[in-house]
């Protein structure tokens, strides 16, 4: 008990947020929430595009500026971080005062590498409303496009990447107390060793960001994920530590509900291939595993398709549509040329 007492109080950690510098009093929130931590960090790393400024400082944080970009921005402040462990998070989440020592003693009492919070809280901390259960429409939509497969039964994992290229959290359980593996997840925010993370060398996966069509780097989780769980990631979600999302929504770029349907279905089509072709059918092990990945890519990839096109056959979503297969357009260009 003494040795984790003193190990919680020698905590080296750095928090690493990426911002457009924008989000007004969402951001004051997660940097109040910062300096009211039980276990304060050694710094606040703060990453901004050029030309951008901050609207709010604490007066304690390390400002870095680089090209703008979701993946950029966060490959440059997980580069920038010396300490031995990073909170990495976006610049619109509010969290509980120990909601870093709460982490850090599960990460360790489950000799994990990466901890994460859940997201689902109401204003005073706490309060217990997380529902891990889907719906079983969400359940069917997700079964059948491929985004929500457990893939190997009885499980221990809380989430498991398939080779529909899928990936959603999901639980047969409330056992709020019981440690679930997971292999991919929310990147709003995570405590991770710093190493670990510079691993994935996330600075290689632009291509995340760089459609023709929208810069919004949908898969930018699962791919991080991937790359280190080929390095022997063990991460879990804490179920019972929590943060909120305050969801300021500035990266986004539409300005009506056609508009916003052509920037999910083109980054999805696009990034969700090239991300099955990278990291589920090229990493498969076996001549049998790449055959297996190649029929789960084509149905996640047919039935995504099909599903969209059966929910936009009016003539004013047709141009969502055209950005769809765009996006798979785009993907296989970028596969035969990566080849």
């Amino acid at each position: 008990a003494l040795h984790k007492i003193l190990s919680i109080m020698n905590l080296s950690y750095s928090v690493v947020i990426r911002t457009l510098g924008n989000t007004g009093i969402k951001y004051q929130a997660l940097l109040q929430s910062i300096k009211a931590q039980t276990i304060q960090p050694e710094e606040i790393i703060v990453v901004i595009p050029y030309g951008y400024e901050l609207d709010y400082k604490l007066g304690l944080e390390r400002v870095v500026y680089c090209e703008k970009g979701m993946v950029q921005q966060r490959a440059v402040g997980i580069a920038e971080s010396n300490s031995e462990y990073s909170l990495i998070c976006d610049d619109d989440i509010q969290f509980a005062p120990n909601m870093v020592e709460e982490l850090y003693k599960y990460l360790i009492q489950n000799d994990l590498n990466c901890c994460l919070p859940m997201e689902g809280v109401d204003d005073k901390w706490g309060k217990d409303r997380l529902n891990l259960r889907y719906s079983l429409l969400t359940r069917l939509r997700g079964r059948f496009t491929g985004q929500m497969l457990t893939g190997y039964g009885h499980s221990k994992y809380l989430d498991v990447l398939t080779y529909t290229a899928g990936h959603k959290v999901y639980v047969n359980s409330n056992e709020l107390d019981k440690c679930y593996l997971c292999t991919t997840a929310c990147f709003q925010c995570f405590f991770i060793k710093t190493d670990l993370a510079k691993a994935a060398h996330y600075e290689e996966e632009l291509w995340l960001q760089e459609g023709s069509l929208t810069s919004y780097a949908a898969y930018d989780e699962p791919v991080f994920f991937s790359k280190l769980n080929l390095l022997g990631l063990r991460m879990a979600y804490a179920l019972r530590v929590r943060y909120k999302h305050l969801d300021a929504g500035v990266g986004r770029k539409a300005t009506n509900k056609i508009e916003a349907k052509k920037i999910r279905y083109f980054s999805i089509a696009r990034n969700r291939t090239i991300y099955w072709y990278k990291y589920i059918y090229t990493t498969a092990p076996t001549f049998g595993k790449k055959i297996l990945a190649l029929l789960g890519g084509l149905y996640g990839l047919t039935n995504y398709a099909l599903l969209t096109i059966l929910i936009n056959l009016r003539p004013r979503h047709f141009r969502s549509l055209s950005a769809l297969f765009k996006g798979y357009k785009e993907s296989l260009e970028y596969i035969k040329i990566s080849k």
